[in-house]
C-alpha cells in the first residue's frame, strides 16, 4: 500500500486514538529563536491535526499539507474554528505552496513516510530566510510496565508490517539526509497517557499496520486487545508513557 493511503480507512479514529502534542515544544522552538511572533507554520503530513494544534493555541498560524483526502477532511471539520488553519491537497516532496512563504516547516509523526532528500529540498524552498524545521514523534517505550510489554508483543503478533514501521521511526540516517548539510538539534518533551478501553481500542484501530474491521484477523484481534486491558487497568484506565521526540534546527540561511 502506497504511504499516502495507509490511512484511508482510518480516519475516523485517527484522532480519538492518537495522542496529542505537549505544548512545550512550541515554547521550546519560541526559546530557540524558531518561532518569532506572527511567525507561519507548515505542517507536512498533516493528517487529522493533530500536530498542528500546539502551534494554533499558542496564536501561529498553520498550513496542513496532507495528500490523502480523508485524513485532510477530518482534520478541516475539526480544525474549522480555528481561523488561522488552512489545509491543502499536496504531499511532502511537493507541497504545492508558494516559496518561501513558512517561517518553521514541522512534520508529526509523518517523516518516516517521507523521501528525506526530497522532502527536504522541498522544505528549504518553502521556507524563507532563516527558516527552521522540526520533525516529531511520540515515541512509546516497548518495556517498563507488564501492560507496555503486553502492548508491545499484541503489535508484534498482529500487525502486519509493524516492525518495518516501527524501525522507520528512528531511522536517524534519513533525519540527516533531511537536514543536510547542517546537523540537527535533539530535545525530548514527557507526553504521559490516561487510556479507557475504547480510547485503546481506538488507538490500535488508528495503526495502519493493525488488521481492519474485515479483515480475518480483527475479531482475533480485539479479543486479545480487550484481555490485555481488563489484566492492567486500574480503575478502568492503563498507562501509556509517551516521550514526545524531537529533531529540529536551521534550514536556510
Amino acid at each position: 500500500m502506497q504511504p499516502t493511503e495507509r490511512f484511508s480507512d482510518r480516519a475516523a479514529v485517527y484522532t480519538r486514538g492518537r495522542p496529542t502534542y505537549p505544548d512545550a515544544i512550541v515554547a521550546h522552538l519560541r526559546s530557540e529563536g524558531a518561532l518569532p511572533a506572527d511567525s507561519v507554520v507548515v505542517d507536512l503530513g498533516v493528517g487529522t491535526g493533530l500536530s498542528a494544534e500546539p502551534f494554533l493555541r499558542a496564536g501561529y498560524s498553520v498550513i496542513g499539507v496532507e495528500p490523502n483526502d480523508a485524513m485532510r477532511a477530518v482534520g478541516d471539520e475539526r480544525l474549522a474554528h480555528c481561523g488561522r488553519y488552512l489545509s491543502v491537497s499536496g504531499r511532502a516532496e511537493a507541497t504545492t505552496l508558494d516559496a518561501h512563504c513558512a517561517r518553521l516547516v514541522i512534520a508529526g509523526q509523518a517523516f518516516h513516510w517521507f523521501d528525506p532528500p526530497r522532502a527536504g529540498a522541498e522544505a528549504r524552498r518553502i521556507a524563507m530566510p532563516g527558516g527552521w524545521a522540526a520533525l516529531i514523534w511520540n515515541d512509546r517505550p516497548a518495556t517498563g510496565t507488564p501492560f507496555l510489554e503486553g502492548y508491545e508483543a499484541l503489535l508484534h503478533a498482529f500487525g502486519v508490517d509493524y516492525a518495518q514501521v516501527a524501525h522507520r521511526h528512528v531511522d536517524e540516517d534519513a533525519i540527516r539526509r533531511f537536514f543536510a548539510p547542517t546537523m540537527p538539534r535533539i530535545a525530548h518533551f514527557e507526553n504521559p497517557r490516561s487510556l479507557g478501553r475504547e480510547e485503546l481500542e481506538a488507538l490500535v484501530g488508528s495503526a495502519s499496520y493493525m488488521p481492519a474491521p474485515g479483515h480475518p484477523r480483527h475479531a482475533e484481534m480485539s479479543a486479545a486487545l480487550r484481555r490485555l486491558f481488563d489484566a492492567h487497568a486500574v480503575n478502568g484506565r492503563v498507562q501509556m508513557h509517551y516521550r514526545t521526540r524531537m529533531h529540529y534546527g536551521p534550514i536556510t540561511d
